[in-house]
């Protein structure tokens, strides 16, 4: 149950990392208020930490929880690219989401 709600916690901190970094290229507010957009950072850093201790209390390590924060992250960042800005995969981004995908199932799955 701690995976599930460490990986939940790390996609919504991902997206959420996602409007704060990259909004203010897809919006005006964002653009128009980086103070408000900066202090985003709070809550985001509240929900990582919180991540970072349930992979920590699930895996006994750090490493794992460090890897599958990566690979959600560059999944997330990916699909936002995608929808927000009509990024289209290339052959290069399709092989590092693979990888992405791979780091992941290996820690999570792996023994």
């Amino acid at each position: 149950m701690k995976i599930t709600i460490a990986i939940i916690l790390c996609i919504l901190a991902s997206v959420l990392s996602f409007i704060q970094l990259q909004g203010q290229m897809a919006w005006k507010f964002p653009k128009d208020n980086p103070y408000i957009m900066m202090l985003l950072g709070l809550p985001i850093s509240i929900i990582f930490i919180n991540t970072t201790r349930l992979f920590n209390e699930q895996f006994e390590a750090n490493w794992p929880g460090r890897l599958i924060g990566f690979g959600v992250g560059i999944i997330i960042f990916t699909i936002m690219s995608w929808v927000i800005f009509r990024e289209h995969p290339t052959p290069k981004t399709i092989t590092c989401l693979v990888l992405a995908f791979g780091i992941v199932a290996i820690q999570i799955f792996g023994k």
